[in-house]
């Protein structure tokens, strides 16, 4: 496995460069990627739960939450656009739509549709609105400037996001596996039957190195290292919890990974499983201690 992330990794990081400092198409790249991930994953989580006798359209689910990321990504330009008569009416019919579908499965009664619509609609409450928050913490900014192909703008939160949440993932792997090698009588289990490989060293470790993380934002910018601290500190239990809780899902639906597309790490839900929390955690501690979004 650490074979195939020494390839998966140094990939993602170079996408995440060419969405970062690439000005003219990084935007662009990323209402592809962004999109394409999250209903991937939602389509995963809808996938697996069929396994625990939870009827769901996996398919439709996945693509609503495509659309709804690509829709809330671009909402400020389609407005721009658009009068506002228009857009109140576009919002209008569109939520009429989706109360029509629950009407027409009661009326012709077609046997296990209601319940697959509930399920699909569960899945995109429990993981689809959560990883949407996180996806559109792109137009949550800070007051900060790393590098100089950020001067003159306020960075968006989302690599600040990532860094922090993915230092959590990283710094847990590291410390877990060096532990369990090296330390006398192995390392100290966190919830074996859940997700055996967790361990207090790994978080211990992952919770030093997030936090580290947070704080290059302010040696870095302007940010206040009281605030880089603590919001690491939540990030980190975050991600912590958000890969828990994938653990908890597998592990009860019976499978090893969310999918197989990205060798060495899984499916999209098993690299966004630091997000389902995080995205979350981040709005509110940029909104109440910086009181802006």
């Amino acid at each position: 496995m650490l074979k195939y992330r020494l390839i998966s990794f140094p990939l993602l990081i170079a996408l995440g460069a060419a969405i970062f400092c690439w000005k003219e198409g990084g935007f662009y790249i990323y209402t592809v990627i962004a999109p394409l991930a999250l209903g991937l994953a939602v389509y995963e989580v809808a996938a697996m739960v069929r396994n625990i006798n939870i009827q769901t359209f996996p398919k439709a689910a996945g693509v609503v939450a495509a659309l709804l990321a690509l829709g809330s990504l671009n909402l400020k330009m389609l407005l721009d656009t658009v009068s506002l008569g228009t857009a109140i009416d576009l919002g209008v019919a569109g939520t009429a739509a989706l109360l029509v579908i629950p009407a027409l499965a009661l009326a012709f009664r077609k046997e296990g549709f209601l319940e697959r619509l509930v399920g699909t609609a569960g899945v995109l409450l429990g993981f689809g609105v959560p990883l949407l928050i996180a996806v559109n913490c792109w137009q949550l900014t800070l007051p900060f400037e790393p590098l100089n192909v950020f001067k003159g703008k306020e960075i968006s939160a989302m690599l600040f996001l990532i860094a922090v949440s993915k230092s959590m993932d990283t710094g847990g792997y590291i410390f877990g596996m060096l532990s369990g090698k090296f330390l006398p009588g192995g390392n100290h289990k966190i919830a074996p039957s859940v997700s055996p490989k967790k361990s207090w060293e790994g978080f211990a470790g992952g919770l030093v190195l997030t936090i580290l993380a947070a704080c290059c934002f302010h040696w870095w910018g302007d940010l206040k290292l009281w605030w880089c601290v603590t919001c690491g500190a939540v990030l980190a239990v975050g991600s912590f919890f958000g890969d828990l809780t994938e653990s908890a899902l597998k592990r009860r639906c019976g499978i090893k990974d969310s999918g197989n597309y990205i060798p060495g790490m899984g499916g999209a839900l098993d690299v966004l499983d630091s997000f389902i929390y995080n995205g979350v955690l981040l709005v509110i501690m940029t909104v109440v201690f910086y009181g802006k979004f």
